[in-house]
């Protein structure tokens, strides 16, 4: 195993070694650094990248995940094959220049993803602080429910699941006429042909929590609703009610615990 996929630029930036030493090296902005996993961004010949390594779990991590009944992610495979999927989906999201896997033993296995950085983008998350203080047009924040439903549609229709659907995983691309929006940070993402109601709740359901601190209305929930649900509004509303108490009881959970999203 090793590099698996690379474009032209970066296949040189490697030529001099191993990839992942290579990118192990690399200065650059560090965005996230946790649980054997770093994220950053760095510069090269003029673009600018964004690098998820992964340096292994360790066999406890394995342990306790298979415990819980949780498949473990052990390298970066996982978001390398949900990018290409949102992607065969029609999805906006990222697009990986550079792949590959170094290892065996799924404990210590290390592996990278390398992507093209969204430039002009702005979270969602960081849009929604903005209108607390200027609030949106009624076109700009009805298309944006509209977009992020859309997402979250098409997602559980083809049997995928986020598993961390927050505001702050929707990049919006800036200067752009057709409010195009980009699902990221596809770590833990997972297919399956028949998902389960619990996993669907917890992705709507943690979407909802964190949009709890920007004062949607009661149309503006239901708008979001009626997008999402194959069979409309009223189904929503009188077949499937428990579902969406369920969502609406896993935002409220996630507050109890963590407080505001924002």
């Amino acid at each position: 195993m090793g590099m698996r996929y690379a474009n032209n630029e970066l296949k040189e930036f490697f030529a001099s070694g191993d990839p992942f030493d290579i990118l192990q090296a690399v200065q650059g902005e560090v965005f996230r650094a946790v649980d054997g996993r770093k994220t950053f961004r760095f510069d090269l010949n003029g673009s600018r990248y964004f690098a998820k390594l992964h340096f292994g779990v360790g066999w406890r991590e394995i342990a306790k995940n298979l415990f819980h009944l949780r498949w473990p992610i052990v390298d970066a495979e996982n978001e390398w094959r949900a990018v290409q999927r949102l992607q065969t989906l029609g999805v906006s999201t990222l697009h990986p220049v550079a792949y590959g896997v170094v290892g065996h033993n799924p404990a210590t296995r290390r592996s990278y993803l390398v992507t093209q950085d969204l430039a002009d983008t702005i979270s969602l998350e960081d849009l929604g602080k903005q209108w607390l203080t200027q609030p949106p047009s009624p076109a700009l924040k009805r298309g944006l429910i509209k977009r992020v439903a859309n997402i979250a549609r098409t997602l559980h229709r083809h049997g995928m699941c986020h598993r961390d659907l927050y505001l702050c995983h929707f990049l919006l691309h800036q200067n752009e006429s057709d409010l195009r929006v980009s699902l990221i940070d596809l770590h833990r993402a997972f297919s399956s042909p028949r998902l389960r109601r619990r996993w669907l709740v917890k992705d709507i359901g943690s979407l909802y929590y964190s949009c709890l601190h920007l004062n949607l209305t009661q149309r503006d929930l239901l708008r979001f609703v009626s997008i999402y649900e194959p069979r409309g509004l009223r189904h929503a509303l009188d077949r499937n009610a428990d579902f969406w108490n369920a969502v609406n009881t896993k935002a409220n959970s996630l507050y109890k615990r963590h407080g505001d999203a924002a």
